[in-house]
């Protein structure tokens, strides 16, 4: 009895791994919500909501993220001039998960976080002396 457990255990275990790799790889994810804190001011503006601040149109309102199957990352954007920030020459991102944590290859320092159908990810910077978290949400698609 106890060997089956331990067997029902372990196939429990992989096809959870499975199920969420396949969950990040057969989804693009859009983002959903930017929340930055404290607000920020971009000329008269002042807001905590990211998004709002850059635009409907900017590349930060237009991210997308995709997952392929063979460990690639990319993430586009289709707002004015997005494509300016694309470099044809550098080395693909690659993507890696441990429990609930999505790492990046060109961003080790902060993983993505996946809890159901939400990617959550938290970075932290400084401008013009004030040190801002932003914390953006990505929906599956």
């Amino acid at each position: 009895m106890k060997n089956l457990l331990l067997i029902l255990a372990i196939c429990l275990t992989l096809s959870c791994k499975k199920d969420l790799d396949k969950k990040l790889t057969t989804n693009n994810w859009n983002i959903e919500s930017a929340k930055i804190n404290p607000a920020m001011t971009i000329g008269t503006k002042s807001s905590t909501n990211y998004l709002e601040l850059m635009g409907p149109a900017s590349c930060a309102a237009t991210t997308t993220l995709t997952f392929s199957e063979d460990g690639i990352f990319t993430s586009s954007a289709n707002g004015a001039l997005c494509d300016r920030f694309y470099d044809p020459k550098a080395a693909p991102a690659t993507w890696s998960r441990e429990g609930n944590q999505i790492i990046i290859s060109s961003m080790t320092g902060s993983p993505y976080t996946i809890k159901g159908n939400k990617l959550t990810h938290t970075t932290t910077f400084t401008s013009g002396g004030t040190n801002y978290t932003l914390v953006e949400v990505y929906k599956a698609k």
